[in-house]
This record gives C-alpha cells, sequence and structure tokens, in this order.
C-alpha cells in the first residue's frame, strides 16, 4: 500500500496529475474531467446564437434595397407632379384631358399601373375638380382614362361680371366676398369690379395706400341718387370748428356734447312698505273629531 501510493507522487513528493482517458472510452468528449463544458460546446452555442441573431434581422439584398428605395421616389415624385397639374391648371382656366396633363408633365412614358395611381391622387386633391365624360360618349379608352381636370378655385364658378352678381345675389347673408378668394380663379377681376362700382352694382371697399379692392358687396343702383355738384361744393367749403372748440360751442348752444361724461341721475327708490301677512282660510279638514284641536287662532296673533 505504500509502495502504491509512493508511486502517485514524483521525486520531489508532488501528486501526479490522472492519466488521460484512452480513446476507447466511455468518457464524455464535451465536458473536462471538472464538469466544465470544453471549448468545443462553447463554439458551437456561439455559432447558434449568431445564426439565430442573423435570421431575426436579415441583411436586405441590394434588389430589395433599390427597389424600396424606387418606391419612395415614385411616391415624392407624384407629390411633386401634383403642384405642377394644380398651377398648369390654373393657368390654362380649361378643362384638360388626361392626356394633355401627362404630355404637359412628360409622365406618358409612365407604366399604366403608376398612371392610375396618379390618376387616383388627382381624384383626391382638393383643388382639382374631375369632370367625368358624358355616359353617352364612345371611345375605346377604359374607364379611368376618360373625362377632363380643371382648377377647382376657392370660389368656384365666378369668372365675369354676370357670374360674380350671381353669385352675390345668391349669397343669404350681408357677409362680404374677400377680393383676394376672388381671384384665386380669375386672376384679373379688377378691371370688372371697377366698372361694376361705377355702375353702382356692388360696394366695394379699398385699401387706403394703393387703393386696391378687398371686399365686395352687392348693391343696388336704383337707391343711387346723383347730388348737384353745386351742393357738394357748398357742403365741402363748411368749416368744422376744431374738436377743443367743438364742445365749447356746443354747450353755448345748450346742447350736450357726446364726448361728455352722462351724469348719474340716481333715481330715488320708493321703499316698499312691508307687507301684511295675509291669512288663508283654512281648508276643508278631513279630520272632523280633531276640529277643537284645529281651530285657527292666527287672528289672536300680535
Amino acid at each position: 500500500m505504500s509502495s502504491l501510493a509512493s508511486s502517485k507522487l514524483n521525486n520531489n513528493g508532488k501528486r501526479l496529475a490522472p492519466p488521460s482517458p484512452a480513446p476507447g472510452s466511455n468518457a464524455s468528449p464535451t465536458k473536462s474531467a471538472s464538469g466544465t463544458p470544453s471549448s468545443a460546446s462553447k463554439r458551437q452555442k456561439r455559432d447558434n446564437v449568431s445564426s439565430i441573431r442573423d435570421r431575426a434581422s436579415p441583411t436586405p439584398t441590394p434588389a430589395a434595397a433599390a427597389a424600396a428605395a424606387k418606391a419612395t421616389d415614385f411616391g415624392t415624385h407624384m407629390m411633386t407632379q401634383l403642384t405642377y397639374v394644380v398651377d398648369f391648371l390654373k393657368a390654362k382656366r380649361a378643362p384638360k384631358t388626361l392626356q394633355e396633363v401627362l404630355d404637359h408633365l412628360t409622365l406618358h412614358n409612365l407604366p399604366e399601373h403608376q398612371q392610375k395611381i396618379f390618376v387616383n391622387l388627382m381624384h383626391k386633391h382638393s383643388r382639382i375638380d374631375h369632370i367625368p365624360a358624358p355616359k353617352n360618349a364612345k371611345g375605346d379608352q377604359p374607364a379611368w382614362r376618360t373625362g377632363k381636370y380643371q382648377f377647382k378655385a376657392k370660389i368656384p364658378g365666378v369668372h365675369d361680371k354676370i357670374t360674380l352678381l350671381a353669385h352675390l345675389q345668391q349669397k343669404t347673408d350681408a357677409s362680404s366676398l374677400s377680393v383676394k378668394d376672388l381671384k384665386d380663379g380669375w386672376p384679373d377681376c379688377d378691371q370688372a369690379i371697377t366698372e361694376l362700382e361705377k355702375e353702382h352694382k356692388i360696394l366695394v371697399v379699398r385699401t387706403k395706400k394703393d387703393n386696391h379692392a378687398k371686399f365686395v358687396w352687392l348693391d343696388e343702383p336704383r337707391l343711387s341718387h346723383a347730388v348737384d355738384p353745386e351742393f357738394l361744393a357748398m357742403w365741402h367749403r363748411i368749416e368744422l370748428p376744431a374738436p377743443d372748440d367743438m364742445v365749447r360751442k356746443l354747450l353755448a348752444l345748450g346742447q350736450k356734447p357726446a364726448s361728455e361724461a352722462p351724469t348719474n341721475n340716481a333715481k330715488a327708490t320708493a321703499k316698499t312698505a312691508k307687507k301684511r301677512k295675509t291669512t288663508r282660510p283654512p281648508k276643508h279638514q278631513s279630520n272632523a273629531h280633531m276640529a277643537h284641536l284645529l281651530k285657527d287662532y292666527s287672528h289672536m296673533k300680535r
């Protein structure tokens, strides 16, 4: 026994490491002698985690990235082209077909599905009005290519004197019509407004600086009366007193100026006398056996 123990010790008296297992032994290759996972198993787990991470967030291929960028560019491009369509229709001031719009924007070479998307965007735009084609119109074009498009102004249908007067006559209140909104669909309306004002068919409020028309109301020519120029000259020759002398002259004439503070004439309120409490006649009593207890003694009150 002592010889076996001494064989496990080297010459210096230190214990030697146990021998490695034989290739044919049943020892597990994934664990070391101390029971901890080996480097091979750690590497295998790390590879599995990395493969799962790669599957969770795959990197898009160059073709997919290019397709996504192209789709985004197409949407932005269409929004820009809609602005050009509005400007084109506003300048022409006449209905235009889809082919005329596409030719103006050089979009006639777009694929058909992209042209359909563009037509749908024009139908939804608030400043573009679609005029459907007549039902009896014959043609070999698809339904989405038919009809015309025109600019939709803030005040639609007003483009001359007659339509302006008709629009003012249809108003149900006394609100004004903004000339700025009127010019949105009728840019050169200044001359017509001036002519209608001279004919006393509309009332116009103008700016003091540039004398430009700002607001418009409907007027009635029959209520306008010409004033004699001589009377106008006499009217303008009358000089009004200065504001400081106005109060003094009104007081001298026994009149009360509007600038004077009103006097507080407090009226003496008559004191209302206290009302004497009136006694009401007793109501019909149903408790006849308690009549002597329910007798009215209110007249004996002091």
